[in-house]
């Protein structure tokens, strides 16, 4: 009866162990999850983690996104609660300054908020920028715009530019535009390159900028100094215009005095179309403006055009008038504006002084001769111009017989200079220093009847006049 009594009391008491044992493993867990808040910059990048959903238990939970605003912008990694970016293009300040969600988890009684706050920050994107043209532009055409966008007003600069100069930018549109066109020369540089700055209220990024150009069939003619003799032939070359480039045409669009050249339209070469023009002392510079094309461009350039003077019958210089001139133009002979004497005899009268040259060019030496002979009497001819200083001058002689039919046959052309001048009018009898023998010397007449001819005179005689002569080199 004892050990039924002790039996039943262990009994009871293992049951009541086992009955408080179970009612303690059979109570709930209550597991709370904590709301989340983040703030980042906007613009993230996909993947990005933005945070973790966390919770009081240690218990494995299986997380999910029951709702978010914008739809799709978060993704939540199922066993760690950790979020991260699925669409970055949301992540964007202007259209969601924030982003929220709410997050569940498996056993949790309670839903998380996750509160995202974005950052604006400064946006600026630059694009490089590239373009191919042809050589030779206009000043200030347009190349194109350097591409770029941000959130506050644009400001754009050119840092750098190679070759310097060639480049001008728009400060508010980014437009480029030639600055220089003679840079834009294949031949000198095919690439101008350029770094250009992009100000978005202090963020700076660059671009760079590549410009090709094309080498283009281009026409260019440079002014030419061109030289020519006075009084030229019709057709004469004048000379050409310096030019390059394929198929050329030339076309006169300018000349003064008008009407003075002609121009081979294939060559550029000029020619002289009007002679008379071709003259020193009234148009001793002349001038062409010449248009070259190749049919697709065209250029213009100026011919510059002068004459040398050149030595001429009927110029008033090297101390008299010029009655003749050499093949080479760089000798001749001077006639003297004025009579020295109206009434002079030749002088030695008797004596053979070998004074008989006769031909252009002789009398000088004549001249020498008659005075070597002794034949300086005071106021005979040859004394009167051997000793004659005129016009800075003082090497005059008496003209041979043919240096006076060379002023006769020319006499139209030199008349009127010595009349304008101040001069004698040529008339009557004139003394030579051709002597014919040891009395009578050769005269030459300028008046009619018998007129451009030489005749026989006595050296004694007093009816004939005395002129002088020089000669004169321009070399």
């Amino acid at each position: 009866m004892k050990n039924a009594i002790k039996f039943t009391k262990t009994l009871f008491i293992t049951l009541l162990i086992i009955t408080y044992s179970c009612s303690k493993d059979d109570d709930p867990i209550v597991i709370n999850l904590q709301n989340l808040e983040v703030t980042i910059d906007e613009n993230p990048t996909s993947g990005q983690v933005i945070g973790t959903v966390q919770s009081d238990s240690n218990s494995t939970l299986t997380f999910s996104i029951n709702s978010q605003t914008p739809n799709g912008a978060l993704e939540i990694n199922e066993n760690t609660g950790e979020l991260t970016v699925a669409d970055p293009m949301l992540f964007d300040f202007e259209i969601n300054p924030t982003i929220t969600a709410v997050v569940s988890a498996n056993e949790a009684q309670n839903t998380a908020t996750v509160t995202i706050t974005i950052n604006n920050v400064n946006e600026l994107s630059v694009q490089d920028f590239s373009t191919t043209i042809d050589e030779n532009p206009t000043d200030g055409q347009s190349l194109g715009t350097i591409q770029a966008s941000g959130d506050a007003t644009l400001t754009y600069s050119i840092a750098a530019q190679s070759p310097n100069g060639a480049l001008n930018i728009n400060a508010n549109s980014g437009e480029l535009t030639v600055a220089n066109p003679t840079l834009f020369d294949f031949e000198t540089n095919p690439t101008i390159t350029a770094t250009v700055s992009v100000d978005n209220a202090g963020i700076v990024q660059t671009a760079a900028v590549t410009i090709n150009l094309n080498d283009v069939d281009e026409v260019s003619a440079q002014n030419t100094n061109l030289t020519i003799n006075e009084n030229p032939s019709n057709g004469d070359v004048v000379g050409t215009l310096q030019s390059s480039g394929s198929n050329l045409t030339y076309t006169i669009t300018f000349q003064n005095p008008a009407g003075a050249f002609n121009i081979n339209a294939n060559t550029g070469e000029l020619s002289v179309a009007d002679a008379s023009l071709f003259d020193f002392e009234t148009n001793p510079n002349m001038l062409a403006t010449i248009s070259v094309s190749n049919g697709i461009q065209s250029v213009s350039a100026n011919a510059f055009v002068a004459l040398n003077d050149v030595n001429e019958i009927g110029e008033f210089k090297y101390g008299g008038v010029i009655f003749w001139v050499n093949a080479t133009g760089d000798e001749g002979l001077v006639l003297a504006l004025n009579n020295l004497s109206t009434n002079s005899a030749w002088g030695c009268v008797g004596t053979v002084t070998g004074a008989t040259g006769t031909a252009i060019g002789t009398g000088e030496t004549n001249t020498t001769a008659i005075i070597s002979a002794g034949c300086a009497t005071p106021g005979t001819a040859a004394e009167l111009v051997s000793n004659l200083s005129l016009n800075g001058y003082d090497d005059w002689f008496l003209p041979s017989s043919g240096e006076w039919i060379e002023v006769y046959n020319n006499l139209s052309v030199i008349q009127p200079v010595i009349l304008s001048n101040g001069g004698d009018d040529l008339s009557l009898l004139y003394w030579s220093s051709s002597e014919n023998d040891s009395y009578n010397v050769a005269a030459f007449l300028f008046t009619p009847p018998g007129d451009g001819t030489t005749y026989s005179f006595q050296k004694s005689s007093t009816t004939i006049k005395t002129r002088a002569i020089r000669a004169w080199t321009d070399f």
